[in-house]
């Protein structure tokens, strides 16, 4: 979808001041030190008690209003994206956020589960909702995550991420901005869902055996199914990323090849290598791959907060392209095409 008159108006990123790094991980015993080695991210950033994954999205949420221009009244949607626990059972922490950021106001509060890809996809939909109705100005995206034991294991649940907490936002504006929406493209494969929920029965609650979630072994159940399970799988990840990056480049009217910046999620470093930088021809230094290497995968925080983090630093110019790249489990990708003014 092509846009007109939509704009980024402010980003905000809150990260927890206390870090750990890799290399102390390993020597606690916490992470192996091959994987390490491998998958080069240097450190994360660890929550406190009291830094729940919602309150970190309303601290940034609070960031990007104040840089963005607006005030409570201007906003007219509230999109709030998460993976991990948001600190409470049976709870609407999109509300939590809208009244720790803009308070009650005129607006619509909807939480988006889509996995990593949360936030962008909320930058889609609240693209929408504003096309879609004359009389709204603004609307805040926010997204939390804060990854703990013994739900969830930072260095093990997954062997081919690396979770750190983080809290980001962004304000959506069709008076004003930093930088326009030139365009968006979204696609799904749930074919692929199987692949991160394993097979075995349906549990009654959440978190029912008491230990960490184990995603490696819901990936490996399910892929090896047959011989070429996983070859199929990658092949189809690789069509369904094409698709929809080519088609968000051509209603933008540019190219990967001419875009200035690129910013994907905080992988490993194989994923990242073979499947952004080599794959699309991509110079890492026009991406936050090295800064990403310093946090982790944040959930749904690494797109907005690396956009966030070109801007902090003053490194996009005037005219600048920027595309940015998201992926969740279900499965469903995101892409979205700026131009800094």
């Amino acid at each position: 979808m092509r846009w007109d008159n939509i704009y980024l108006a402010g980003t905000g990123l809150y990260l927890p001041e206390q870090q750990y790094t890799a290399e102390q991980a390993v020597a606690d015993g916490a992470y192996d030190a091959s994987a390490a080695e491998t998958n080069g991210i240097r450190a994360v950033r660890v929550a406190n008690d009291d830094e729940a994954g919602v309150v970190m999205a309303a601290a940034a949420g609070r960031q990007a209003m104040s840089r963005s221009g607006h005030d409570s009244q201007d906003i007219d949607l509230v999109l709030h994206g998460y993976v991990s626990h948001q600190g409470r059972e049976m709870w609407s922490p999109a509300h939590y956020v809208q009244q720790e950021t803009v308070g009650g106001g005129p607006s619509v509060t909807i939480e988006m589960r889509q996995g990593c890809n949360g936030l962008l996809a909320a930058l889609e939909l609240g693209a929408s909702y504003l096309a879609a109705r004359p009389d709204t100005t603004a609307a805040l995206l926010t997204a939390g995550d804060a990854f703990r034991l013994p739900y969830i294991d930072r260095w093990k649940s997954d062997d081919q991420t690396i979770f750190g907490d983080a809290g980001s936002a962004l304000v959506l504006s069709k008076r004003q901005g930093f930088a326009r929406l030139l365009a968006t493209a979204s696609t799904t494969e749930p074919s692929l869902e199987p692949l991160y929920r394993g097979g075995g029965p349906w549990t009654w609650a959440p978190f029912d055996t008491g230990k960490p979630v184990d995603l490696t072994a819901r990936k490996d159940e399910w892929l090896m199914r047959y011989e070429d399970a996983y070859d199929d799988a990658l092949e189809l990840v690789n069509q369904k990323l094409t698709s929809v990056l080519d088609q968000a480049v051509t209603e933008a009217g540019t190219s990967v090849a001419d875009a200035d910046w690129f910013v994907h999620a905080n992988l490993i470093q194989p994923i990242v290598e073979w499947g952004f930088h080599k794959s699309l021809g991509l110079d890492p230094a026009r991406t936050t791959y090295e800064w990403g290497r310093d946090l982790g995968h944040m959930g749904n925080s690494d797109q907005i907060g690396g956009i966030n983090h070109l801007v902090e630093t003053n490194q996009p110019k005037s005219g600048d392209k920027l595309i940015t790249v998201g992926a969740g489990i279900g499965f469903m990708w995101t892409v979205a095409v700026l131009e800094f003014v």
